[in-house]
């Protein structure tokens, strides 16, 4: 009878470690199915992308017991980062090309028992062309004081004009009635500023007294400058301290168009930032060549001097210099040009105060009588232009005296007109010959 005892109490003994190991293991499925909930993608054919660091979970606790989670990837350039409590998943800050890649979670049991589930992740290949946000403004650069409204249904970025909208700051979507601003040191952080003719203006968060005596922050263009600005890299934006009032900022947020001061309690989830708040940042401009243009679409006329000592981007500015086609520096001096459909091909313009102006390769009569290649603004199309889509450039036929494109070589500031014979070797391209060619400056079409 004991030994029956004994045999019943081992056998209740046994069925109890395996009902507790299929309970372990019933935790360790409901730990893993938490972990898929958590870090699934919203669909199976959505990626998430990762432009940052970001966290997991290095542990699941189910039914009071605690389940670590090991980390792993399949790709060298993303790092695991195990630390107290969470794991940093670290991945890299640029990449030229897009990069997929596998995090997978591991997780275990006491018994040793493992259960693991995967998730693909997307790094974007970084952008070399568009609006491009420094991570540090430095004093005496020029920049574009804009900011990205990615998270509206018309995405739209929004250049500082210089000018005020009410009490508002007023923007504008084109580039090139965006004005320049530099950051100026001041003591303790910086000063944001813009020239109007030989003055400075300073872009200022400050205050304004309300009828009942109470102060309240607001936005100004100043001959002087006010509170000093201090660099959040975070969010990269300026923040001005106005003591009781709290920290503030300058961007907007929704559909308006104008900036105005907010607290930066706004974006103290940074994920908020380019989908509901948009804080303003220092951009630059870099062109994009169009490899295929629109007819209609609004671009700059423009080159690049790679191959200088100092190398330049020349853009058309809509004027003659003597003979020449007048360019700058500066995109804000540039006129936006378009195509327009004609037989054969397409006629080059630009607009000034509602009236189409051609920019045209055409000729003129030597003194001897004959003919001689020139290039002219006109009231009316000329010869029609061809697309050379290898040379990213225009070309015109002039009959016996060839063809041509516009464009400058060396050092010359100007465009002219230049035989295509001389960028028959593309090789010279960007080197010693330098094709105007058509860029995308993400301009608004008229």
């Amino acid at each position: 009878m004991k030994k029956l005892i004994a045999l019943i109490a081992v056998l209740v003994l046994c069925l109890s470690c395996v009902s507790g190991l299929a309970d372990g293991n019933e935790d360790l499925k409901s730990a893993k199915a938490y972990l898929y909930q958590m870090y699934k993608n919203a669909s199976r054919t959505d990626i998430k992308v990762t432009t940052a660091d970001y966290d997991v979970l290095s542990a699941v606790v189910v039914s009071g017991v605690r389940f670590p989670v090991e980390w792993t990837c399949d790709t060298a350039s993303v790092k695991i980062v195990a630390k107290e409590g969470v794991t940093t998943i670290d991945v890299p800050a640029a990449s030229a090309n897009e990069v997929i890649y596998t995090i997978t979670a591991t997780l275990k049991d006491e018994a040793g028992n493992t259960e693991t589930v995967s998730f693909q992740r997307k790094i974007p290949a970084t952008a070399t062309t568009g609006v491009m946000y420094v991570e540090t403004p430095e004093v005496g650069t020029a920049y574009k004081f804009a900011l990205n409204q990615n998270g509206l249904a018309t995405p739209a970025t929004l250049y500082l004009t210089g000018e005020m909208s009410g009490n508002y700051l007023a923007t504008t979507t084109s580039i090139l009635d965006a004005v320049d601003v530099f950051v100026e040191e001041a003591e303790g952080g910086y000063y944001v500023y813009f020239n109007a003719g030989e003055a400075k203006k300073y872009v200022n968060i400050t205050t304004y007294t309300k009828a009942d005596g109470t102060l309240k922050n607001t936005q100004k263009i100043e001959d002087a400058p006010s509170v000093p600005y201090t660099w959040d890299a975070e969010r990269g934006t300026m923040v001005a301290d106005l003591g009781d009032l709290g920290k503030f900022y300058l961007g907007t947020y929704g559909t308006y168009n104008t900036m105005s001061t907010s607290n930066v309690s706004y974006i103290s989830d940074v994920t908020k930032i380019g989908v509901s708040q948009f804080p303003a940042g220092f951009a630059v401009m870099v062109p994009e060549q169009v490899k295929t243009p629109e007819v209609g679409k609004a671009y700059v006329f423009a080159l690049q001097q790679n191959a200088l000592a100092t190398p330049a981007t020349l853009y058309l500015t809509g004027e003659m210099s003597g003979n020449y086609l007048a360019t700058s520096t500066a995109i804000s001096d540039a006129v936006a040009v378009y195509l327009e459909q004609a037989e054969g091909g397409y006629y080059l313009y630009f607009l000034k105060d509602g009236v189409k102006n051609y920019v045209n390769i055409t000729t003129y009569a030597k003194n001897d009588g004959t003919l001689k290649n020139t290039q002219k603004i006109e009231a009316a199309p000329s010869v029609p232009y061809t697309w050379d889509a290898e040379r990213c450039t225009l070309v015109a036929d002039l009959g016996e005296l060839g063809q041509f494109y516009l464009g400058t070589y060396g050092t010359y500031n100007t465009m002219s007109t230049s035989n295509v014979s001389y960028i028959s070797d593309i090789s010279k391209i960007g080197v010693s010959q330098f094709p105007a060619g058509l860029y995308d400056v993400q301009l608004p079409n008229e």
